[in-house]
């Protein structure tokens, strides 16, 4: 249980191993799937990179939850379902038990690093993969089906004293999905810093600011922005139409302000950078609340 809430808490960050094992309980040089000694269920899966199994990269839902293909582990290139490593992962399906996800990569500098990928449930077996899937935003809740987008709906139903209890863990999330599926880029200016494996600057930007009760459990209501121009947008100095084409505000002080802002250069364009999942983008709905909202402010 410690290792769990260890990962859920590193979740979305690019983490050195060194790092992992000074904070993951059991971490050490394991690689694949590790089952702990005793213990009938897998703790995490490992990908690595150049590794012999065809893992596949996580594919993020609104709700933030994610699909995860993991090749089970065999012997002389076959898969063997009896092993011990699979048999957990197996237990963890039929159980409903969670298990981490780490994947290797490297950074800009070449260094290899894991991306903390958080928690997920083994759903199926599917193939010749075990096919994951992680928690949504909201953990409280089941992760949606795959396949099936429920309409989008701009504003939270729960109550207020539930929300302030979740309020902290669904924000975080919120913006770490949005990382994920923006590349780490703001929307706008297509920006984004990286200093010593972490990506700054970067904030998640509510379209349906959440002071309205602007929904949080779905990522498509939001859009992620850099620290100068989140604050821009968040002033109504500038906003999206339904075409997601940026409309700067006519006030004369700010465009004579803004001449050197990418806010201008943007002006009547599509945004540079958006989700490539047509199903990740920016909801109509919560895009002409917002319009309509900065045009009673003009």
């Amino acid at each position: 249980m410690a290792a769990l809430e260890a990962i859920r808490g590193l979740e979305g960050e690019d983490v050195s191993a060194a790092r992992l094992r000074e904070t993951i309980p059991g971490f050490r040089a394991q690689k694949g799937i590790y089952k702990p000694a005793g213990s009938k269920y897998a703790l995490w899966v490992r990908e690595t990179e150049g590794g012999p199994y065809p893992d596949q990269k996580p594919q993020y839902l609104p709700d933030g939850s994610w699909s995860y293909k993991y090749s089970p582990e065999g012997r002389g290139g076959v898969t063997d379902f009896e092993l011990p490593t699979n048999q957990g992962l197996l237990r963890c399906m039929e159980d409903r038990v969670p298990v981490g996800v780490f994947r290797q990569e490297s950074d800009s500098t070449g260094q290899r690093i894991y991306k903390v990928h958080g928690l997920a449930f083994v759903e199926r077996i599917e193939g010749d993969h075990f096919v994951l899937r992680g928690e949504p935003i909201d953990v409280s809740s089941d992760a949606w089906t795959e396949g099936t987008i429920p309409a989008f709906r701009p504003f939270e139903s729960a109550d207020r004293r539930v929300e302030e209890i979740v309020r902290t863990l669904r924000e975080r999330r919120f913006g770490t999905i949005l990382r994920e599926v923006y590349h780490e880029k703001c929307s706008l200016c297509s920006l984004g810093y990286r200093f010593q494996g972490r990506s700054l600057g970067l904030e998640a930007a509510h379209v349906i600011p959440v002071e309205s009760r602007g929904v949080v459990g779905d990522i498509r209501n939001g859009i992620l922005l850099c620290r100068n121009h989140h604050s821009l947008f968040d002033s109504y100095a500038w906003t999206l139409d339904e075409r997601l084409q940026v409309v700067v505000t006519n006030d004369r002080e700010f465009r004579t302000s803004a001449l050197a802002n990418h806010v201008l250069d943007w002006e009547g364009r599509r945004l540079a950078n958006l989700p490539e999942a047509p199903f990740n983008l920016p909801a109509p709905e919560a895009v002409a609340w917002r319009l309509a909202e900065f045009q009673q402010r003009q």
